[in-house]
């Protein structure tokens, strides 16, 4: 499965009889349990859409099989289920994934619409409810609007497979956590809640690290903070973390840009599903 994952690292050839091209599709073992292929696909490709929460409307594998759990992967769709016959066997199938377009946007669209459009993510979806009073109560500060916004579109998950956008329960932890232990001698900011001290919200693989710098009483104006963890100096932004995200992910020549191989957008999905589990 995983040299078809990734986008031009194998043509997709499809052997099953009658199948159009641009997807390869993978029988599935006879035996197999549905639920265990969805438990380890779900840890390597997060939460799926599916029926309830809407299939992608054009999949080029769509004719082929009654697919009911598709995850987005960068340029390809990952698919599972069952050949249209009654006694039609489990498929997988990795087909060709378009990258989102941003045509259509109004050119006053703001940086959390753009997220949403670039990463083709659903902004319908429903999320579990969070209680921003009793989170800003907690950190002893408000939270800027875009973030709180962003948090409610998207849950928690991963941008492109490894940017991690903390929780409201994450940005306490690293709150509370920087306050005990304090700055390391070579960061140029001290810890929240310090005056301008940095207020951590996302990190990633690659061991950079994304922060507020909370200067201000408005929450909405505050600047932000881009580090590798270590020695060296980070990097200061005069944007919203929206607007950082967006450009972190559609601009070349960000200094701390996603993966050059990586050319359609996603969001891996690691919110609970409805009810849990």
């Amino acid at each position: 499965m995983s040299p078809l994952a990734w986008p031009d690292s194998a043509e997709l050839v499809c052997a099953e009889p009658g199948h159009r091209p641009g997807h390869t599709c993978l029988p599935v073992p006879d035996g197999t349990n549905s639920s265990d292929v969805l438990e380890v696909f779900g840890d390597w490709y997060g939460r799926p859409l599916t029926e309830e929460s809407g299939l992608p409307a054009v999949l080029p594998c769509g004719e082929e099989a009654r697919w009911t759990h598709v995850w987005p992967f960068a340029g390809r769709w990952i698919a599972f289920g069952r050949g249209r016959s009654e006694d039609a066997r489990s498929l997988l199938a990795v087909a060709r994934r378009p990258a989102p377009s941003l045509d259509g946007l109004p050119p006053d669209a703001s940086w959390l619409d753009r997220l949403v459009a670039v990463t083709g993510r659903s902004s319908s979806g429903a999320r579990d409810e969070v209680d921003w009073t009793a989170v800003e109560s907690r950190l002893g500060t408000r939270l800027p609007n875009d973030y709180k916004r962003l948090h409610e579109t998207f849950g928690e998950g991963l941008f492109d497979g490894f940017l991690n956008v903390h929780s409201p329960d994450d940005v306490i932890w690293h709150a509370e956590y920087a306050a005990r232990v304090g700055q390391e001698p070579w960061e140029p900011h001290p810890p929240f809640p310090a005056p301008g001290g940095v207020l951590h919200w996302a990190n990633n693989e690659h061991h950079q690290s994304f922060a507020w710098v909370t200067e201000g009483p408005d929450p909405d104006r505050w600047g932000l903070y881009a580090t590798y963890e270590g020695p060296e100096e980070g990097i200061r932004f005069e944007c919203t973390m929206t607007e950082f995200l967006f450009h972190q992910l559609t601009d070349p020549q960000h200094p701390f840009g996603v993966p050059a191989e990586v050319g359609a957008h996603w969001f891996q999905d690691h919110n609970e599903p409805e009810g849990g589990g």
